[in-house]
């Protein structure tokens, strides 16, 4: 499955959009990741358990932005620090959220790695809608 992911927020120009930077790879693996995680109700109660639920936050096609769970840019940036730090510390906590992200990852090694650099690129992109002043936002994703 392809996927392509934006920064989003309520309002937010074409412009604006292709001005920010994406992900360091490609986007891929976590935008896989998105749509997998839904098929382990066990894992999304661990990222909500670990305090990392912003983490779901998204739009997609057919979603109104009347549906998003919105977060600040300061609240992404925190949730994907924590969970960055778990996976790299390969903590047991996470070990349900690596294998679901590995399954949308085929090939990748270490994949520790591969989704400490996406979480890494989610921090970026939050960083900069806070510079913009985005008081909320989430992620686009397209598959």
């Amino acid at each position: 499955m392809s996927a392509s992911i934006f920064v989003y927020w309520p309002g937010i120009t074409d412009e604006e959009r292709e001005s920010f930077t994406g992900f360091d790879n490609d986007c891929d693996a976590w935008g896989s990741w998105m749509a997998e995680r839904y098929n382990h109700p066990d894992v999304l109660d661990t990222i909500t358990r670990l305090g990392v639920g912003a983490l779901l936050s998204h739009i997609t096609d057919g979603m109104d932005e009347d549906e998003v769970e919105w977060v600040s840019p300061n609240e992404l940036m925190e949730v994907a620090d924590r969970l960055r730090d778990l996976v790299l510390g390969k903590d047991p906590s996470v070990r349900r959220i690596v294998e679901t992200y590995a399954r949308s990852a085929p090939g990748v090694n270490p994949v520790h790695e591969e989704m400490a650099q996406d979480l890494a690129d989610v921090r970026l992109i939050a960083r900069f809608a806070k510079e913009m002043g985005v008081p909320k936002m989430t992620l686009e994703v397209n598959w």
